[in-house]
């Protein structure tokens, strides 16, 4: 059995009220996979329907981009993905995420294939820890006017569950723009995506523009971040809730490890596990100034958290960010 290993860092952060949630993560119910399972094609056949000439042809749209509306759901971006016969899918933009990743109970659902256990499976890895997976394939998956015939993706089957919260469980991941797109921007300011596909970047002379080195490692975006004369790589991670995270590590390295404020009922709900921000120890710091895509920022407020340095959604809120793969650098307009 071959098994399949990739960094998947999703994280989202939920805001608790005043009554606490109660939090579980396990397995998908038993009748969700034997369902999903009645869809299952060979290795080999999942194989050569992600070599057809057809479905090559599709990933790469007539038009020279594409742009959709998104909203943020538990602080992260969101859209709906055309899934064929009237349904559709919500995904959670997640750039943190090395591959698309849809939940079991999504492909049971949509009667999507599934590649057989006995012949692949996959390894997930996120800060709470590690999952298996499955493989299979979305088909059809249409983004607006973008026409996919199909698309891979790893199936989770385990999950989070908070009560009385809504989570995202099907994420479109950073590999699928990597792939086929010259530049793809988040607009959070107007809440849009757009994917460009023969286009070069160009920034919006009516707004002030910073960018910086963009670098792909294992899949995902990293750029550099600095502060107090340290200098780190940080993941440019749209699916985690928070702004600027470090870890135990770095804060030490900054001289900070014994400092901050314990931030409270606050969940982490991510691949591997959900923890509370009490159990992760989840807590903010300021420091004094921290310099990030050639902007300087004082008395930045950031949070030590489980897993690698991260710049999430909070920070980028106020931005139109753009990875612009031709230049290999990220933008940053206000």
């Amino acid at each position: 059995m071959r098994r399949f290993s990739h960094c998947l860092l999703t994280l989202v952060l939920t805001l608790c009220g005043a009554c606490t949630p109660m939090a579980s993560h396990g397995p998908v119910d038993a009748r969700t996979l034997k369902k999903m399972d009645a869809r299952t094609i060979t290795r080999a056949e999942f194989t050569e329907r992600l070599r057809s000439t057809a479905l090559l042809a599709s990933l790469t749209p007539a038009q020279p981009r594409i742009t959709l509306p998104f909203r943020m759901i538990s602080g992260t971006p969101c859209i709906q993905a055309d899934i064929g016969q009237g349904r559709t899918m919500e995904m959670m933009i997640d750039t943190g995420a090395a591959r698309m990743m849809i939940h079991a109970r999504t492909m049971a659902k949509n009667h999507f294939s599934v590649v057989r256990a006995d012949q692949a499976q996959v390894t997930m890895l996120g800060v709470a820890g590690s999952e298996k997976g499955r493989l299979g394939i979305v088909s059809p998956l249409h983004l607006g006017d973008w026409h996919m015939q199909a698309y891979p993706c790893f199936i989770r089957t385990q999950e989070s569950r908070l009560r009385g919260i809504h989570l995202p469980v099907n994420i479109l991941g950073f590999d699928l723009p990597a792939r086929v797109c010259s530049y793809f921007t988040l607009d959070y300011r107007k809440g849009t995506v757009t994917f460009a596909f023969r286009e070069t970047f160009t920034p919006d002379p009516g707004m002030k523009s910073t960018s910086t080195a963009l670098r792909i490692t294992q899949g995902v975006p990293f750029i550099q971040i600095g502060a107090g004369g340290v200098s780190w790589p940080c993941l440019v991670d749209t699916g985690s809730f928070n702004g600027v995270e470090i870890n135990e590590s770095l804060a030490k390295k900054l001289g900070v490890q014994d400092q901050g404020r314990l931030v409270k009922g606050v969940y982490l709900a991510a691949v591997g596990g959900t923890l509370s921000s009490e159990i992760a120890k989840l807590r903010a710091v300021t420091l004094p100034e921290i310099s990030l895509a050639g902007g300087r920022y004082p008395k930045a407020e950031v949070d030590i958290s489980p897993g690698m340095p991260r710049l999430g959604s909070f920070f980028l809120k106020d931005y139109r960010v753009t990875f612009d793969f031709q230049r290999k650098r990220l933008w940053l307009e206000r």
